[in-house]
């Protein structure tokens, strides 16, 4: 199946349902290029992306696709995060994050993986900052809710059989 797969990583669970999803697709997963005049598209470009606070590597790159590349290729964008499923839905960061874009690229959100004992000193800290504020908010959102009862603990909700729907995309936008 024709199909290029691009993926940004920090702590390996974009890079495990990347390599998971070429696997499935006859194909090889690659980090996101620092040019994406670089890339040579085969078939729908699916791109996976961590959400790392307000920065998505995914949303950045699709942003820097020539017109002519989303004219002729159709292009998803995965988000992987800790967001509880119905808030990454309902709230679709990524469309905001792909501005006028949001409408020619089909979106996709896959549980995440976070384990407080693998975090960098600074993304440790910014953890502990923002659980600090959140657990003093009044009115919190089940999200805050989880983010709180979860906070300093290894959480695996990576599930491979979320790419389900990915796969399926791919199927029906080949050429």
């Amino acid at each position: 199946m024709a199909c290029s797969v691009y993926y940004s990583s920090y702590y390996g669970s974009t890079r495990e349902y990347a390599e998971a999803l070429a696997q499935r697709l006859g194909t090889t997963a690659e980090r996101i290029p620092e040019l994406a005049a670089a890339i040579a598209p085969q078939g729908p470009i699916v791109v996976l992306s961590p959400a790392h606070g307000p920065l998505n590597d995914g949303a950045t790159f699709v942003l820097s696709l020539a017109d002519d590349i989303l004219e002729h290729y159709p292009v998803a964008l995965a988000t992987v995060g800790m967001t509880l499923d119905e808030e990454a839905v309902a709230k679709d960061a990524t469309a905001g994050l792909l501005n006028k874009r949001a409408d020619r690229v089909a979106r996709f959100y896959l549980p995440g993986r976070l384990n407080y004992s693998e975090l960098s000193t600074q993304h440790a800290m910014l953890m502990k900052g923002l659980i600090s504020a959140l657990r003093l908010k009044p009115k919190k959102s089940d999200n805050e809710k989880n983010m709180i009862a979860t906070y300093g603990e290894d959480v695996d909700r990576v599930d491979l059989s979320r790419l389900d729907p990915l796969v399926a995309w791919v199927e029906k936008n080949q050429p």
